[in-house]
């Protein structure tokens, strides 16, 4: 009873946060809830491998994060593209280095690792900023969080009651019946999304189109949320953190949303079908 206490408690301050963005409607407010999502990522990510005795280098996932703020700004794209390939090979060269002065305490698993979190974290979550970015923004991010939210709500509501047929041995409570009632779920709660901005704010959604790619986002973010649970499981532990009670940690909370994000910009960015 205490636990689904704090999980509806967090749950309430986290729909808080998410309705501020989009009501504040500021391009500061966007890139520091981003930034912040990422660094506290980043955290629980090296937390998280440290629990395996492994040593990711800190330093540079942190500093990936702080290209965040970047994106947006007016830098020509080659300009972006050259400091972000210039970065890369100072982190390399700065990674190997650490090596050497180290003696082996760290080693090339651990620069993999380190290279890892940069694309997991922060380039991951940076696709918020961009859906945010676009001229729709504030309604891609509210169907990107409903999408996010509706799966892992269904799919443990109905899992946790009905769910009879294990899903992958990756997260052994999670089912095929909660899997499947995340994805329909999804499709309803994002196809009143798209009917409700069609007539009140004068979006003009393809409601079916909309439907459509809330069901094949629904199963991208179990993906994503596996995906967080195999890199628990590797490294043995429950939680990535415990920064939002009865959820666990940002990369808990928000494991869909990393895989959800940076398809959905894709799929808009390239096809304009919504």
């Amino acid at each position: 009873m205490k636990d689904n206490v704090k999980r509806i408690a967090t749950g309430f301050i986290f729909m808080v946060v998410i309705i501020s963005v989009l009501v504040l409607n500021n391009t500061i407010v966007d890139t520091v809830f981003v930034t912040l999502l990422s660094l506290c990522g980043i955290y629980e990510y090296n937390k998280c491998f440290k629990a395996k005795d492994m040593h990711p280098i800190p330093f540079i996932g942190y500093i990936g994060c702080l290209a965040i703020p970047l994106i947006g700004t007016s830098l020509d794209f080659n300009i972006k593209v050259s400091i972000g390939a210039i970065g890369i090979i100072i982190a390399l060269i700065y990674m190997f280095t650490y090596i050497v002065i180290k003696k082996l305490e760290v080693n090339i698993v651990d620069i993999a690792i380190t290279m890892f979190s940069i694309i997991f974290v922060p380039f991951m979550f940076s696709f918020i900023k961009l859906l945010l970015m676009l001229p729709l923004g504030r309604v891609y991010f509210l169907l990107a969080f409903g999408c996010s939210t509706a799966t892992d709500t269904f799919a443990y509501e109905i899992g946790s009651k009905f769910g009879k047929h294990k899903l992958t041995p990756v997260s052994p409570k999670k089912s095929v019946e909660g899997s499947v009632a995340g994805i329909v779920g999804t499709m309803v709660v994002c196809g009143i999304i798209a009917l409700v901005t069609n007539t009140y704010f004068s979006t003009n959604f393809n409601i079916i189109l909309v439907v459509l790619m809330s069901a094949i986002l629904s199963v991208i973010g179990q993906i994503g949320d596996l995906a967080a649970s195999s890199i628990k499981r590797y490294c043995g532990v429950k939680d990535f953190g415990k920064i939002m009670p009865g959820h666990g940690g940002i990369l808990d909370r928000f494991d869909s949303i990393l895989f959800i994000a940076p398809l959905m910009y894709a799929i808009i960015y390239i096809s304009n079908i919504i």
